[in-house]
């Protein structure tokens, strides 16, 4: 993915002297070539901008980050942030900013600076999650693939966060914590969701595989799979555990050590599927 595919907003910087940082994507330059001004950068920063077309990032809302503004970040050094990331940042920037500093990181020092730049970007972070996780279980997107995630609820979490990015990325994900109201009966809704669905995520961890709800749920859409002759169901691998039978032919999703990287398989899988039925 180019600069040009990469749409404003939440980003996650890969590489140089601001990697791991959460920034917010507010405009590109792509005229600056070597006319750079690299008097205000640090020797770091100005070796990895020079010469290069760069994205104008902030670390925090605009009107928070007083302290040094924006950063101008090389486009192959960003990507599209995903929920994991901002889970993981929040946890690095609590620790950063809050009580536990001094045993984290006893030989940092950070001077008042530093700190509010931290804690715009930790400002940042928490908004855009609490923005992605309303958006996903509230929004009704018609637009993008139907997808089912089946998951034991020892499994929630990362059921939830696979469902905010689906819902980030375009597609409709079905959640039973999200599309079951009070008072509803859970297996006729889950039925519905299953048959409704144009995929089966199916995540697979030593709790899904001995649970017989997840595998009456998956396996419903299996033998669809096997009727209609295109591929509905989708394995996504958790940690190590025994794989089911009808499974085990299948290429999974491998969430086990990169969550980035396995949810990327997905979002190619349903994109390159849905083209082959069109």
């Amino acid at each position: 993915m180019d600069f040009q595919e990469i749409p404003y907003g939440p980003v996650k910087i890969i590489a140089g002297p601001h990697i791991g940082r959460i920034g917010y994507y507010d405009d590109d330059d792509i005229e600056f070539g070597d006319d750079i001004d690299l008097s205000s950068m640090s020797e770091e920063e100005a070796e990895t901008v020079e010469g290069q077309d760069v994205a104008i990032v902030y670390f925090g809302d605009m009107l928070l980050t007083l302290n040094k503004g924006y950063y101008m970040i090389p486009f192959d050094h960003i990507r599209l942030v995903t929920t994991d990331d901002l889970m993981k940042r929040r946890d690095e920037l609590y620790r950063l900013c809050g009580g536990f500093k001094p045993i984290d990181n006893p030989d940092l020092i950070l001077d008042e600076y530093e700190q509010l730049d931290y804690w715009a970007e930790l400002h940042y972070v928490d908004s855009i999650l609490v923005d992605r996780m309303i958006q996903a279980r509230y929004s009704n997107n018609k637009n993008g693939a139907k997808v089912f995630i089946s998951h034991s609820s020892k499994d929630k979490t990362v059921a939830i966060w696979i469902s905010t990015d689906l819902d980030n990325a375009g597609h409709t994900p079905w959640l039973d914590q999200w599309d079951i109201i009070v008072g509803e009966s859970i297996p006729q809704k889950i039925s519905e969701g299953v048959t409704e669905a144009d995929f089966v995520i199916v995540l697979l961890s030593e709790h899904s595989v001995n649970s017989h709800w997840v595998e009456r749920e998956w396996q419903t859409k299996y033998w669809d799979e096997v009727e209609k002759g295109r591929i509905q169901v989708l394995p996504v691998l958790l940690q190590d555990c025994k794989i089911p039978t009808l499974l085990k032919t299948k290429r999974y999703a491998d969430f086990r050590y990169d969550y980035n990287n396995g949810f990327q398989d997905i979002l190619i899988a349903i994109d390159k599927l849905q083209e082959t039925e069109s």
